[in-house]
């Protein structure tokens, strides 16, 4: 063993190994990582921050970059498929809803499902690249619908339901490409880079040569920027300004996914872990009546739900009539109308019906003034688009001896105040969730794996090896667990079930103070194991093996004469 630093002139010294490793770490991770459009009103100085903050993340967890990059890549191939589905099945039918609000021939040009549409297009509109502007659009086109933000950001999910709807919005490639700050030549040269220190990896194992745990940690990297590569190719990167979305079609729809989303919403008084369990929606507890003139043609179309104790059953004989008469109501001449749901509809087990129905009404009467234009203007794009429409499930209930129905909306987040970097729930998914987690931690496990591959190397002291097995393990198998978990809950309903209610903290109070204790200790420790291989990747180069020096001899690998 050589310790000390070690240099050049005799072979490789410490200075080439760090040089070559750190050079290709930075290009790796920094290069790799492709931020979504900046926050509104965000400043350099955050922004700054922001990328900082996911250059330690690359570099302490690279495998879950790669988590990142595929969910992104998945609900962008999923945006694909939906917009070319929408176009190949009938663009007449989209017009038909389009022409009752939008009388200029040019904001129908400018919105139109004939506009081209690529995987750069669905990237884009993954990262927040379209928004709609509240002080701009309500300066032109009458009273604002809410004081909490001057501007929503569409998720995928927004953008799918706009082409449903019937509007795509119009912007080239070539505008796309001129706002991204990167290009495929720079990601290119990254690659070689990657590949060429790869090489020199696998020349120096067929040589019989050691390589450094730095080289180890770098290889890990390598791989999995060359997946991150792959995945995000064709993602624009740096995009400062998102393309605003306008016309005077814009108010009713946006209002509807206002109150669709989180934004618009409370939060809950028992929220959960999930993000998606913290904040009500403002939907969540309305109810939509029809206007007079479509109950009954909406009665045949809307599919009908029976609403009990114990479940949910299709009833499709039923047709849905006018709900029970409610507090809180807002009509809109000829649109239809929003109502506070019937009590049955807030019937939780183990929770007070009155104290719900009075946190419910309490919220509604805290709503401003800006509740009755809000709940007018998405009652109009009720009436105007039949994809909003087609989103109404009608429940139907048997209370005293009556029959109750009334329309629910489908829930999803459709705008946000900006799209996180984070492969949130805002998402477009093509699987289930739980499979999404097999993926990510299995990705974890092989990041472990890769850093196991060093088990009989040789380290400065016992100790330094022994931590480096149990870090190695204890990310492997953290993996693995997490596997486990994942593949029982998609296999066992009851496992599923019980998984539920600790995600959404209703789970029996041991339950949760011994799975939260057991998931604090699992993750401190793995955090700790990151650190360690990251840090010891580094002190290790004190002391190393004399052959660790030592050249290939590219001779000997390319076939010569």
């Amino acid at each position: 063993m050589v310790s000390g630093w070690v240099n050049d002139p005799d072979g490789r010294g410490t200075f080439t190994i760090l040089s070559s490793c750190i050079l290709t770490l930075s290009l790796c991770v920094y290069t790799s990582i492709h931020l979504n459009v900046r926050p509104y009103k965000q400043t350099e100085l955050q922004s700054w921050i922001e990328t900082t903050k996911w250059v330690f993340f690359g570099i302490l967890a690279p495998e879950l970059m790669v988590f990142v990059a595929w969910r992104q890549y998945m609900s962008a191939r999923a945006l694909d498929q939906i917009v070319n589905g929408l176009k190949a099945r009938s663009v007449e039918e989209a017009k038909d809803a389009r022409i009752r609000r939008v009388e200029n021939d040019a904001i129908v040009a400018e919105f139109s499902l004939e506009n081209s549409w690529s995987r750069l297009h669905s990237f884009y509109a993954n990262m927040g690249g379209f928004v709609f502007d509240l002080d701009e659009t309500f300066s032109d086109n009458g009273e604002a619908f809410t004081h909490k933000v001057s501007r929503l950001t569409l998720t995928p999910r927004g953008v799918a339901l706009l082409a449903a709807c019937g509007y795509l919005p119009k912007i080239s490639k070539e505008d796309i490409l001129d706002k991204n700050k990167s290009d495929n030549v720079s990601k290119l040269l990254s690659v070689l880079q990657a590949l060429w220190m790869l090489t020199q990896i696998i020349s120096r194992l067929y040589n019989k040569l050691p390589i450094t745990l730095l080289e180890v940690n770098t290889l890990a990297h390598i791989i999995c920027a060359i997946i991150i590569y792959s995945l995000w190719w064709n993602k624009p990167k740096l995009i400062n300004e998102p393309t605003r979305i306008r016309g005077d079609w814009v108010p009713p729809i946006a209002a509807y996914m206002f109150m669709s989303s989180q934004i618009s919403g409370w939060k809950r008084t028992r929220p959960g872990i999930l993000k998606k369990d913290w904040i009500d929606p403002e939907l969540s507890i309305l109810a939509f009546e029809p206007p007079v003139s479509q109950k009954l043609e909406w009665g045949g179309v809307v599919p009908c739900v029976m609403n009990t104790e114990a479940d949910l059953v299709t009833d499709s004989s039923s047709s849905c009539v006018q709900i029970s008469s409610t507090p809180h109501t807002s009509s809109a001449s000829g649109n239809g109308s929003w109502a506070r749901r019937p009590p049955i509809a807030f019937h939780t087990s183990g929770v007070s019906l009155e104290a719900t129905l009075s946190a419910v009404d309490s919220r509604l009467e805290s709503s401003g003034d800006f509740q009755s234009t809000r709940w007018a203007l998405a009652a109009e794009a009720m009436s105007l688009y039949p994809a909003l429409a087609s989103r109404l499930v009608c429940r139907v209930t048997s209370q005293h001896g009556e029959s109750l129905r009334w329309f629910e909306p489908v829930i999803e987040e459709l705008v946000d105040a900006t799209i996180g970097n984070w492969a949130t729930g805002n998402l477009l998914r093509a699987m289930s969730g739980f499979v999404m987690g097999m993926v990510v931690w299995s990705a974890s496990m092989a990041y472990g794996g890769v850093h196991a591959t060093a088990w009989h190397g040789r380290f400065p002291s016992q100790t330094e090896l022994l931590l480096w097995r149990a870090s190695s393990i204890c990310i492997a198998g953290s993996g693995l667990t997490w596997i486990l978990i994942n593949m029982l809950a998609r296999t066992f309903p009851r496992f599923k079930a019980y998984w539920k209610e600790v995600e959404t903290l209703r789970a029996h109070w041991t339950s949760l103070v011994g799975l939260g204790s057991l998931a604090f200790l699992c993750g401190l420790a793995y955090v700790l194991a990151r650190i360690y291989i990251v840090v010891e990747s580094f002190i290790s180069l004190r002391k190393l093996p004399a052959s660790a020096f030592n050249t290939v001899e590219w001779t000997q690998l390319v076939p010569h004469l």
